[in-house]
């Protein structure tokens, strides 16, 4: 089989507005990312028939393959069968077999079949429609050999029909049809999509993302140099919530693929050293549990700007009991000094915002709860109570153990919300990195005066 590339349409007002997301786009584009089908175009069209005639014959046009997925049910803004039918030229017909289904289902419910429902027994003469065993409305598989004059565009096969039509001026095209529901469309794409996309393409698609802490998307650009020139394959960076995403991929069968990424990640890992993470779904939270299992150790927080954040993301991980063992919310100065121990006159001389108390919080963090390490955070969210020497975005981070105190000085400028999340990806970096210098932590250590 030659290249495929497809083309997603989701049909529903609803979707144009501020209510309603497309997810199923989502899940259509992982079935062909798995196959390594392109995805050249997706597109949301109101219940306009006129505007979903005009896309389908568009997307027609380049791609092999076209997925539609909404407007199948029994009101009149569901359109999408005569839309399809007047795009390309189909013929519809009742299928009294599909009425009688829906009888018998709405019987076994103790209900009669509105007389709307029938609509949804309209089917396309001479395609394939597919049954819907989580809902009302079956979708379809259009077979199509369209003119290249008024629809040019690639085949999607290289089977002897297609190249035959392609011989004389025509493409064959797929067009899938499936319901909006999601988890009707979803069952639908298992059971009738992927297999049919595993039955005609010869390539699998495989990914790994790798993921960096405390580099910009520019910083991290620079690094890339050296590898740009040993490789011509796409290398996509994609910044995400205080850091930067790799992603790798490779089509073909698998071992060759999967050696090829592990070759690539490799050279990557000699790349970013330790400012590499994690893999693929890993989160910084998730790595620092890990880590803190393997040492034996515990660690307690000490948080003021960030509210309380660090300690929920330490605890979002399953099991985080077993090293997290507490945290306090320093939010004024008296809280500084009564949960965490701040001696007074470090916040009178440099402030609550300053590198002495975010050290003493982490210091004093640790002693109260007997932790392995303790991390200590203090900033000015705003967006007011900045001043030229602290200005609004200004964060102070430190993580102690029993010998050796770390800190870092950020700057965030941003809304509050992105400040404090930001505020707490760079203490949990700096707590990993900690952790790497320190070396492993023995068990006598887990609980130190």
């Amino acid at each position: 089989m030659t290249a495929m590339n497809a083309a997603i349409i989701a049909v529903g007002s609803e979707m144009l507005g501020t209510q309603r997301v497309d997810t199923n786009s989502l899940s259509i584009a992982a079935a062909l990312e798995k196959y390594a089908v392109a995805l050249d175009r997706k597109s949301v069209i109101g219940d306009r028939q006129s505007d979903l005639v005009a896309e389908l014959r568009f997307a027609a046009r380049s791609a092999g393959l076209l997925i539609v997925t909404g407007g199948l049910g029994p009101t009149e803004d569901d359109m999408t069968r005569e839309a399809l039918a007047e795009a390309f030229g189909l013929k519809l017909e009742v299928d009294r077999s599909i009425i009688e289904h829906l009888e018998e289902r709405f019987a076994s419910r103790g209900m009669k079949m509105p007389k709307v429902n029938e609509r949804q027994a309209n089917v396309f003469a001479g395609q394939t429609m597919l049954p819907n065993r989580r809902g009302t409305a079956p979708g379809f598989h259009l077979q199509l050999v369209l003119e290249e004059a008024e629809n040019p565009g690639q085949s999607a096969l290289s089977s002897a029909a297609a190249a035959a039509s392609a011989a004389d001026g025509r493409a064959e095209k797929h067009v899938f049809v499936f319901p909006g529901v999601p988890h009707e469309m979803e069952g639908m794409v298992r059971e009738y999509l992927e297999p049919w996309l595993a039955e005609v393409s010869r390539l699998s698609r495989y990914r790994r993302v790798l993921k960096i802490a405390g580099l910009g998307e520019s910083a991290v650009e620079e690094k890339l140099a050296p590898y740009y020139v040993a490789h011509k394959e796409p290398l996509t960076i994609l910044a995400s919530q205080g850091q930067i995403e790799l992603h790798l991929q490779a089509d073909g069968e698998e071992v060759a693929a999967r050696a090829e990424i592990a070759r690539r990640e490799l050279e990557l890992a000699e790349i970013f050293g330790d400012r590499l993470f994690g893999f693929d779904d890993d989160t910084l939270e998730a790595v620092i549990g890990k880590m803190l299992i393997e040492r034996s150790a515990t660690v307690s927080t000490a948080e003021s700007c960030t509210g309380g954040l660090l300690a929920s993301r330490i605890t979002d991980i399953a099991g985080s009991s077993a090293y997290f063992l507490g945290g306090a919310v320093c939010y004024t100065a008296d809280s500084k000094m009564f949960l965490a121990g701040v001696d007074p006159q470090l916040i009178q001389e440099h402030g609550e915002v300053s590198e002495e108390v975010a050290r003493d919080l982490a210091k004093g963090i640790r002693r109260r709860f007997k932790t392995t390490y303790g991390v200590g955070i203090t900033g000015i969210a705003g967006p007011g109570g900045g001043s030229e020497a602290k200005p609004v975005g200004t964060v102070h981070i430190a993580v102690a153990d029993s010998r050796t105190i770390e800190h870092r000085k950020l700057f965030w400028p941003m809304g509050r919300i992105r400040f404090k999340w930001f505020s707490t990806q760079s203490a949990l970096d700096l707590l990993r990195l900690f952790m790497l210098k320190a070396g492993r932590v023995t068990g006598s250590e887990r609980n130190p005066p």
